[in-house]
């Protein structure tokens, strides 16, 4: 361990900065702890006269000639820092003369230290830690060095010294501080370049918005029927409008997952429809390519449902497939995307996309999810889909895996995504009429959600009470309780004020009824509906009141 200790000084705390505690010394046996190195003889008349001999006469023969050639500054103290021996290394760094050093206190040595350093020292040796000190030393002339000082003890004949290995560091320092000077300007340019990168994306968000929903709205036939060839276009315009907004939304969630910031929107979430839907609109680009594009689920995949943000996930789906219909030749290519159950995996469900591209080659296939990363000498993209489809994956749990080329083939890609299933969502059918009723389970329970039926108002009430559901379907014009009065009481308990409300309605539902149903946010469907729309308006209302993670 190497804890930092408070620094030392008056009022300077940057000249004399820490104190590292070395873990190798922890590491030793209490038993070398406790043998102390002596360099010294062990006799003490000797060692009494070889102090008071000097420096130059202290040691004898080789040993003298180490103590003199070390690269560090060496100095010897009493326990109070009084220093009583020293080598020329320490003479030459501190600009002294003879036996200047001798007698003066070591922490005069330290810019900014005082006594507490040697009781930091001390307490430190005790506890048979070695000590390492950072400080800004003081020469004779004033001047000063960075230093880096070593302190240990020594037994001599009964004595115990303190022995300072000075080394100047100021090299070191220099460049340490030309390095972290580079690093905050290199850090500066990447917030400038991530706040330039997020700008340009929401200024580009807004027409990219625009145009989508004009062109949307176009091919619904606001205008009118259009004609074929305006509607081919149309189709090709609003594909593209959506990569488009796609790409921006990989740069701005990039940013997010940097910072720790993205957060899901988490709801209950049928499988088979989202991958539908985001397949369905990059159906006309396989279309203009001539390749053969299928999606295929097992006959019990509809009641299949995962716990996701429903918005990334698509967006995840639209990655890998764009990829997949991107790098499969014109002409003649397959891409086939499969919901399966995930072999030898009880609640888990794979979701497989294949292609018989180009593949990828084998250099790269470790590497093509990571950001940045694209393939070919004349890459095209961004290299962010598969890396931000990874992190979206990763977030909900899943996993993502690509493998290239296809089994028993030389070429193609299979990209895996597996999910955990959750429970299906438990919707309350609160309809007075039993055919409109069973109607909208029918419906419900095609779909793989679970049902409760309902007759009145009350009867409604007493079936939250029992057990909460994650939707509830509401006729407004129910017999003993009106159903905005439902609504209210709903509203107005924190047990149930979160669950998702859509109102079936045959007709105006009137000033008062709608002014509830905008202040809550309640989607309306008008009798007769399309089953397309039912389930539009439920997804949207679990999106709606979706867990943030």
């Amino acid at each position: 361990m190497t804890p930092e200790s408070d620094t030392f000084g008056n009022d300077d705390f940057s000249r004399t900065q820490r104190i590292d505690i070395h873990p190798d010394f922890l590491g030793q046996s209490l038993e070398r702890k406790k043998r102390q190195t002596h360099i010294f003889p062990k006799d003490g008349n000797q060692l009494s006269a070889a102090l008071a001999s000097g420096m130059d006469t202290a040691f004898s023969g080789d040993f003298t000639r180490l103590f003199q050639c070390l690269y560090d500054a060496v100095i010897m103290t009493d326990y109070r820092g009084r220093i009583r021996l020293f080598n020329r290394r320490a003479q030459d760094f501190f600009l002294c003369a003879g036996n200047e050093l001798e007698g003066t206190s070591v922490i005069d040595l330290m810019s900014g230290a005082d006594d507490s350093i040697l009781e930091a020292v001390l307490a430190n040796l005790e506890d048979h830690r070695f000590t390492l000190i950072e400080a800004v030393c003081v020469r004779q002339d004033k001047s000063t060095f960075h230093s880096e000082i070593a302190v240990n003890k020594f037994q001599l004949s009964g004595d115990l010294l303190l022995v300072f290995f000075v080394r100047d560091i100021t090299v070191r320092k220099r460049a340490q501080e030309a390095l972290e000077q580079a690093v905050k300007r290199l850090e500066e340019h990447d917030r400038s370049r991530s706040q330039f990168v997020s700008n340009v994306s929401h200024e580009l968000r807004t027409p990219l918005t625009s145009m989508i929903y004009a062109v949307h709205n176009l091919l619904r036939g606001v205008v009118g029927p259009l004609p074929d060839r305006v509607r081919h276009y149309m189709e090709m315009l609003e594909g593209d409008s959506r990569r488009l907004l796609a790409t921006v939304n990989d740069i701005l969630d990039l940013r997010k997952i940097e910072t720790n910031t993205l957060t899901l929107s988490r709801s209950k979430t049928p499988l088979v429809r989202l991958v539908r839907r985001a397949c369905n609109s990059l159906r006309v680009l396989a279309e203009q390519k001539g390749l053969e594009f299928t999606i295929e689920s097992g006959s019990d995949a509809g009641g299949w449902f995962v716990n996701c943000d429903p918005l990334k996930m698509e967006r995840v789906i639209l990655n890998v497939v764009g990829n997949a219909i991107k790098f499969t030749p014109q002409g003649s290519g397959q891409v086939a995307v499969r919901i399966q159950h995930y072999p030898n995996w009880a609640g888990h469900v794979l979701i497989t996309v294949q292609d018989t591209g180009i593949g990828i080659p084998p250099e790269a296939v470790d590497k093509v999810m990571d950001r940045y990363f694209t393939v070919g000498e004349q890459p095209s993209g961004s290299g962010l889909g598969l890396a931000i489809s990874k992190e979206i994956v990763q977030l909900h749990g899943g996993t993502i895996e690509i493998q290239s080329p296809a089994p028993e083939l030389d070429h193609g890609t299979i990209v895996y995504i597996s999910m955990s299933l959750v429970e299906s969502p438990a919707v309350l059918v609160v309809e007075d009429e039993t055919g409109v009723r069973e109607i909208l389970e029918a419906q419900l329970t095609g779909q793989g959600y679970r049902t409760q039926p309902a007759s009145t108002g009350l009867e409604a009430l007493a079936c939250l009470e029992r057990a909460r559901p994650d939707a509830v379907i509401l006729d407004l014009g129910l017999p003993e309780m009106d159903g905005t009065e439902v609504i209210l009481k709903m509203k107005s308990d924190k047990r149930f004020m979160r669950i998702p409300i859509i109102v079936v309605t045959a007709g105006n539902v009137g000033k008062a009824r709608a002014h509830i149903l905008n202040s809550f946010s309640i989607p309306a469907l008008s009798k007769p509906w399309q089953e397309s729309a039912l389930f539009d308006k439920l997804e949207g209302a679990f999106l709606g009141m979706a867990t943030l993670v």
